[in-house]
């Protein structure tokens, strides 16, 4: 019996492993919340600007993104329109049109925090944008996007069901920029795995019992 549920033990675990990898290699992540830094020693420029807009399809349900945490820019943006100041951090709605624009010294790490959250839409027919890049007065800097210049953009899509969380696709199109979920999400799935962990432990002692 101890050896059946090490071997279920062990398979669920690979599971875990194995669709937290893919989920790395495809750029997706289910948390609403990420940290994303960005290498900017690769950019070739000395000084230039972090850019960021949240942007949607016509018709998308509301949608807010919060960044938060920023380091490695300027205190204060040189562009901040369509957005709004929070504590922490500044608020983008998929409704409006906005730019955040910071100047930045390069060579160094620029880091943020991004959560997006939104209505609800049953149609599973809607997405929004978060964008971000890098400029240097003339061109986008790094490898980009050709169409929208992002060094890296964030899908959301709405739950279909209200109070549900959406889900993030993250694409990354340079190697400077990294995305990992916050540890608070990833604390989320270890706890998921100990606690399936612990029901086979269960299991495995309840037909030792009645063996």
């Amino acid at each position: 019996m101890l050896f059946d549920f090490q071997n279920q033990a062990t398979k669920l675990l690979r599971r875990v492993a194995l669709a937290l990898a893919l989920a790395a290699g495809c750029g997706a992540a289910s948390a609403t919340m990420l940290h994303v830094s960005i290498d900017t020693s690769t950019f070739g420029a000395a000084s230039g600007y972090i850019d960021m807009e949240f942007s949607a399809i016509a018709g998308a349900p509301l949608a807010t993104a919060v960044v938060s945490n920023l380091a490695g820019l300027a205190a204060t943006p040189d562009i901040q329109w369509g957005v709004e100041q929070v504590s922490g951090g500044y608020k983008f709605g998929n409704d409006t049109l906005n730019l955040l624009s910071h100047a930045a010294t390069f060579g160094g790490v620029v880091s943020f925090d991004l959560a997006i959250t939104g209505a609800d839409d049953p149609s599973a027919g809607y997405v929004s944008v978060f964008k971000v890049d890098a400029f240097d007065g003339a061109n986008y800097l790094g490898n980009v996007d050709p169409i929208s210049g992002a060094l890296a953009t964030f899908l959301w899509t709405p739950p279909q069901v209200a109070g549900a969380s959406g889900d993030v696709l993250a694409t990354v199109f340079d190697d400077s920029v990294t995305v990992v979920p916050e540890p608070a999400d990833v604390l989320l799935v270890v706890i998921g795995v100990a606690a399936m962990v612990l029901v086979l432990r269960r299991q495995a002692s309840v037909r030792d019992v009645h063996a």
